[in-house]
């Protein structure tokens, strides 16, 4: 899929908008309109969306983590029917736009065909913007507007991108990996740590998914562990390690089956539901009769989903 840096102009598109954090159900169902008209016109679908989060130029303390980074949401936008993928590059002047002086820069980066935004999408200045204009400004220069609609649970909440970072704060990863349409993933590099693992005969891999990453909830987790090797279970942890502390947040998967040498390796972690919160224990022996706990948990866990699959 082409990735396209700013306002490149194309030619004649259905422009997706969208801050496209997740690429969750509800982004999904905006794609698939997009798509739908695309392919029935024989033009392409862009999805346009911003190389930040907004809130880190508007309110920076406010900002949230990111349920995806630019290299997973560029990878779930080819999966779900984009073609072209444009990242506008957000700052102070951008957010100052008028909503129409946003909508004029749309119309000069492509021959526009429709547009594509969910019930909720706010653009401009305060945004101030939003469908009662696309509709206006579409007519007045002759492209289609579709409006998505919410999409639900079963339970009838909305999908959204603040709902399942909700879920992965409560440790409740099943559900937000429902809401998302795909798993929640980690993706990283196995980096070089203190070897406090190996210390108590529980060996760990450290994988760094980035600082903008939306961390679950500190605690275990039970995860399949994609490595060049293949898959394989692993006990994780996130947090601070309160027992035996490193000074930061790390991610600590204990691979069960052998010792893999990952460093350097780039690897995907893909959880389960939160096995038990972090804890500081009484000592470094309390910890090791815990973990062999999880470990046992966490074998179960994936004979089930092997099972299953």
């Amino acid at each position: 899929m082409k990735v396209i840096w700013n306002q490149e102009p194309g030619g004649a598109s259905v422009l997706a908008l969208g801050t496209f954090d997740g690429v969750h159900r509800g982004h999904q169902a905006l794609l698939d309109a997009g798509k739908k008209y695309a392919r029935e016109r024989g033009i392409l679908l862009r999805a346009c969306s911003f190389d930040r989060h907004p809130l880190e130029v508007l309110k920076p303390e406010a900002a949230p983590k990111l349920l995806t980074t630019l290299p997973e949401k560029t990878a779930l936008m080819e999966r779900y029917g984009a073609d072209e993928l444009q990242l506008l590059h957000f700052t102070r002047e951008m957010a100052d736009m008028e909503p129409q002086a946003f909508l004029d820069m749309l119309r000069e980066m492509a021959d526009l065909k429709a547009v594509v935004a969910g019930w909720n999408y706010s653009f401009g200045r305060g945004g101030k913007g939003g469908a009662e204009q696309l509709h206006e400004d579409g007519e007045k220069y002759g492209y289609d507007v579709l409006i998505v609609p919410p999409v639900k649970t079963e339970d009838g909440e909305i999908i959204s991108s603040t709902a399942i970072r909700n879920l992965l704060q409560q440790g409740c990863i099943r559900k937000a990996s429902a809401m998302m349409g795909h798993p929640y993933e980690l993706h990283g590099t196995v980096t070089n740590g203190k070897h406090m693992g190996h210390r108590i005969g529980v060996p760990t891999a450290n994988v760094d998914p980035g600082a903008q990453k939306q961390l679950p909830a500190f605690g275990v987790y039970p995860c399949r562990m994609i490595t060049e090797a293949g898959e394989c279970p692993a006990a994780v942890n996130i947090g601070i390690q309160p027992t035996m502390p490193s000074g930061k947040v790390t991610v600590e998967a204990h691979v069960l089956n052998g010792e893999p040498e990952l460093y350097g390796q780039e690897v995907t972690l893909i959880p389960g539901d939160r096995i038990r919160p972090e804890k500081k224990f009484a000592s470094v022996e309390a910890l090791t009769e815990q973990i062999r706990k999880d470990q046992e948990t966490v074998r179960e866990w994936y004979s089930r989903i092997a099972a299953d699959a």
